[in-house]
C-alpha cells in the first residue's frame, strides 16, 4: 500500500512539474516549420531527368509542378528563405530543356520579387540519347578511353547514357557559354553551381587525340630543352614519350606509388586540364556579371588521393571558385561506434579557407550545423554578399533551434573573421599525388592529433609556401617527396625562428620520387630514424618524430566510409584508401602533442581541459576587436561538463568582457575571467552540442 502511494506521489510530482521553458530559438524554428509544413522544396533536377532515370514516386510530375507554384514560393519567403537552387541545365540539350528552363525562369522572377537569391544548377555530363541528336558534332566532344570508347557516368545505377565531355575540347565550353548567358542575363542568376566536376579514375582517363596532343604540348613547355627532357625521362626529346595503357597485368588499382615519370606528369596534366576548363567558365560568368557567386562540386579532403583518381587538385581552383560543397556520403560528423574515430570535414573547411573558398553543406543535423558555422569561411563576394552563411543552399529549408541561433548571430560574430593558427600542415604535391595511399595515413593522423587536442592549425599546399613565416611551427607528416627548393625554403624558415616538425620518411625522396642517398632533414638532427630527436637550428628548432603509430590495423575488406561512387576508384584496393572509420588517434598521440606544443617559440594560443571528443576553432574579428572561440561536442550521449580554458590575448588592450552564447540560452551569458601575463583564463559552461565564447577587448 505504501509502495503504491509512493509511486502515485512520484508520478504526480513528475506530471505537475513545470516544463522547461521554450527558448526563443525553439519558438522561431517551430513558427517557420508551421509556415512551411506543406511547402514542396525545389529540386535542382529537371522532371525529364527523374523520368528517364527511374526510381521516383508515381506522383513525381505533380510534385514537380507544385514546387513552381506561386503560393509555394510565397510561403518560403514568409519563412525568411533567402536562396534556393533551381533546375537549369542538366545536359539534355538547350532545345529539349527550354520548357523546363522556362519554369525556372518564372520561379526565379517570383523569387527575386520577394528579395530571394536564385542559384542555378549546371551539370557536367552529356546525355548521349538527346544531346547528340540536337548537336550531332558533340559526339566528338566526349571523352574517349584507351580503347576509343566513351567514358560514362559511374554512379547511382545504370546511367550509361550520360557521357563525360573532354576538358580539352573548347567547342563544348563555347556551347556551355550560350547556356550560361541565358542563366545570367535572362534568369538573373545570383549564383551558378557546376556539378560533376571531376575526372573518372584510371583506366578510364580520356585519351582522345585532343588530350594526347595537349599532353605533348604540356611536356614540351615543362621540359623545353634536350637536357631537361633527358634529366626527366632519359630521352632527349619528349615527343618520344607515350602515356601508358592499362591491361590485366598493368592495373591502376595495383599501384601503391607512381614512380613512372610520364605517369607522374599525366597526373598533373589531368589536374591542370580540369582546372583550366572550369577556370574559363568561371571567368566567363564573371564577365557577364561579377556579382554572381560561382561554385564547383570539387568536394573536400578525404582518405583517397583525389589528384590521382579524379584529377582534382584544389589549389589550382584558388581565385576561380567562390564555394564548393562536400557532397560525400559517409562523412557526416560522428564518433564511429566501432573504432572510436572522430570523423569530420574539418580538414575540408581548413583547406577551403586558405584557398579563399567557402564550403556549402547540409545543416539538417545539429552537429553538422555546429561544425559548419564554427569552421566554415564565409567568403565575401562583392555584389552577392557573404557566401556560406546559414541562409544559403545547405540551410535554405532547415528550421531548427540551432540554426535559428546562428541566423541571429551570423552577421555579428561569424562574418569578417580570420582563424588563429599556431601551426601549419604542409601537403606537398609530389608526396600526396605520387603516393597513391600510404602518405595519406601519417598526414590524416597528424591532422587528427591537432583536431582533437585543439591545437590551432591550417592546411597548406606547395603553392602557399610563401605563407609559412606566419606560423610558429610547420609540420611535414610523412611528406616523403620534397624538392631541394622546398627543403631550402623550410630550413630558411627554421633559421629565422620557426619550428619544423617532421615525421617518418619525410624528404626520403626528391620531387620525382627518386630515393635520396642521405635524408637531409634526418642528417641535421643526427637521427638514427628510431627515436625522437630535437635540435636547435639558427633561431629555430627542428623536431623529428620517427613514427605516427596507428592505433589499430586497418580493417581488411572494408571500404572507405567516405567513398562516394562519383569519386571512387574502379576497384576496392585497400592500398588506395584510408577509411574515415580508421581515423583513430594514433597510439603516441600524447607524445606527438607534447613534442609540438613544447617546441613552439611561444605558448600555444589556446589550451583547454575539454575532452578529446570536443573540437575547437578560434577566430579574430578585427573590426569589433573580439576573439571568438567555438566549441563543438561530438559526444551525442553526454553533455559536456564545464572545463577550464586559457587563451593568449589577440589584441593589445585589456579585456572588456567574456560572454558565452549557446542555443541553450536566449541571451549571452557573462563569464568571469582572469587576465594575467598576456593570457585570459575562464571556465566554459556545460554544453550540449555547441558553445561560443566571445572575448571583447577595450577600444
Amino acid at each position: 500500500m505504501k509502495r503504491a502511494l509512493w509511486i502515485l506521489l512520484a508520478l504526480q510530482a513528475v506530471f505537475s512539474a513545470p516544463l522547461p521553458a521554450e527558448t526563443r530559438w525553439e519558438r522561431s524554428a517551430r513558427k517557420k516549420q508551421e509556415i512551411t509544413k506543406d511547402v514542396v522544396w525545389p529540386i535542382h533536377e529537371p522532371l525529364m531527368f527523374y523520368l528517364r532515370r527511374g526510381t521516383h514516386a508515381e506522383d513525381w510530375p505533380q510534385i514537380y509542378e507544385r514546387q513552381h507554384a506561386p503560393d509555394n514560393v510565397k510561403r518560403m519567403a514568409e519563412a525568411d528563405v533567402r536562396l534556393l537552387r533551381l533546375h537549369f541545365y542538366k545536359g539534355f540539350g538547350l532545345a529539349l530543356e527550354t520548357p523546363e528552363i522556362a519554369n525556372s525562369q518564372k520561379m526565379a522572377d517570383l523569387m527575386h520579387s520577394y528579395g530571394m537569391k536564385v542559384s542555378l544548377y549546371v551539370a557536367g555530363t552529356l546525355f548521349a540519347e538527346t544531346f547528340y541528336h540536337e548537336v550531332p558534332e558533340a559526339r566528338s566532344w566526349e571523352q574517349r578511353d584507351q580503347y576509343n570508347r566513351w567514358v560514362g557516368y559511374q554512379a547511382y545505377g545504370t546511367q550509361t547514357y550520360r557521357h563525360y565531355p573532354c576538358p580539352n575540347q573548347p567547342a563544348y565550353r563555347e556551347y556551355l557559354k550560350k547556356v550560361l548567358k541565358i542563366g545570367v542575363e535572362s534568369l538573373k542568376a545570383d549564383q551558378i553551381f557546376f556539378d560533376n566536376v571531376h575526372l573518372i579514375p584510371e583506366p578510364k582517363s580520356c585519351r582522345c587525340p585532343r588530350c594526347l596532343e595537349a599532353f605533348r604540348q604540356f611536356l614540351r613547355q615543362k621540359y623545353p630543352t634536350r637536357d631537361a627532357a633527358s634529366r626527366g625521362f632519359g630521352y632527349p626529346d619528349v615527343d618520344y614519350l607515350e602515356v601508358n595503357e592499362w591491361d590485366e597485368f598493368s592495373r591502376p588499382d595495383a599501384l601503391t606509388n607512381i614512380d613512372d615519370p610520364v605517369l607522374q606528369e599525366w597526373v598533373r596534366f589531368r589536374c591542370e586540364s580540369l582546372a583550366r576548363h572550369n577556370m574559363e567558365l568561371y571567368e566567363y560568368v564573371k564577365s557577364l556579371n561579377p556579382k554572381v557567386s560561382v561554385g564547383f562540386n570539387l568536394k573536400g579532403l578525404y582518405g583517397i588521393n583525389r589528384m590521382w583518381l579524379n584529377g582534382v587538385y584544389h589549389p589550382l581552383f584558388s581565385g576561380h571558385c567562390d564555394f564548393t560543397p562536400f557532397d560525400v556520403t559517409g562523412m557526416d560528423p560522428r564518433i564511429d561506434p566501432h573504432t572510436g574515430a572522430l570523423i569530420s570535414e574539418i580538414r575540408s573547411y581548413k583547406m577551403a579557407r586558405r584557398l579563399n573558398m567557402s564550403c556549402d553543406d547540409s545543416l539538417a543535423d545539429d552537429l553538422n550545423c555546429a561544425l559548419y558555422m564554427a569552421f566554415n569561411y564565409q567568403k565575401p563576394v562583392p555584389g552577392f554578399g557573404h557566401q556560406g552563411g546559414p541562409w544559403l543552399r545547405g540551410a535554405s529549408n532547415v528550421f531548427s533551434p540551432i540554426i535559428e541561433f546562428f541566423r541571429e548571430y551570423n552577421e555579428r560574430y561569424l562574418t569578417d573573421v580570420d582563424n588563429v593558427a599556431d601551426v601549419a600542415v604542409l601537403r606537398s604535391w609530389p608526396s600526396m599525388a605520387y603516393s597513391v595511399g600510404s602518405t595519406l595515413i601519417p598526414t590524416i593522423l597528424m591532422e587528427q592529433v591537432l583536431i582533437q587536442h585543439k591545437i590551432p592549425f591550417d592546411i597548406l599546399f606547395d603553392e602557399q609556401l610563401d605563407r609559412i613565416g606566419r606560423y610558429a611551427a610547420l609540420i611535414l607528416p610523412g611528406q616523403e617527396s620534397l624538392s631541394k627548393d622546398t627543403i631550402d625554403r623550410v630550413l630558411r624558415y627554421v633559421r629565422e625562428g620557426g619550428t619544423l616538425v617532421f615525421t617518418g620518411n619525410t624528404a626520403d625522396y626528391n620531387e620525382w620520387r627518386e630515393k635520396r642517398r642521405v635524408n637531409p632533414l634526418q642528417a641535421l638532427v643526427h637521427s638514427d630514424g628510431l627515436a625522437a630527436a630535437t635540435r636547435s637550428e639558427g633561431k629555430g628548432r627542428i623536431v623529428y618524430i620517427p613514427e605516427i603509430i596507428p592505433a589499430q590495423t586497418r580493417r581488411t575488406g572494408s571500404r572507405a566510409s567516405e567513398e562516394n561512387p562519383e569519386i571512387a576508384a574502379s576497384s576496392d584496393s585497400r592500398s588506395q584508401r584510408f577509411a574515415a572509420s580508421d581515423w583513430v588517434l594514433p597510439k603516441n598521440h600524447q607524445e606527438i602533442r607534447g613534442l609540438i606544443v613544447d617546441n613552439l617559440p611561444q605558448a600555444v594560443s589556446i589550451s583547454t581541459e575539454a575532452p578529446l571528443t570536443t573540437v575547437m576553432e578560434m577566430v579574430n574579428r578585427a573590426k569589433s576587436r573580439e576573439t571568438i572561440v567555438h566549441f563543438v561536442n561530438f559526444d551525442r550521449k553526454n553533455k559536456l561538463r564545464p572545463f577550464g580554458a586559457s587563451l593568449k590575448k589577440q589584441f593589445t588592450s585589456n579585456v572588456e568582457s567574456v560572454t558565452y552564447l549557446s542555443p541553450e540560452f536566449d541571451d549571452p551569458q557573462p563569464i568571469e575571467f582572469k587576465e594575467t601575463s598576456g593570457r585570459i583564463s575562464f571556465t566554459v559552461p556545460a554544453t550540449q552540442v555547441y558553445g561560443m565564447i566571445v572575448v571583447r577587448y577595450k577600444s
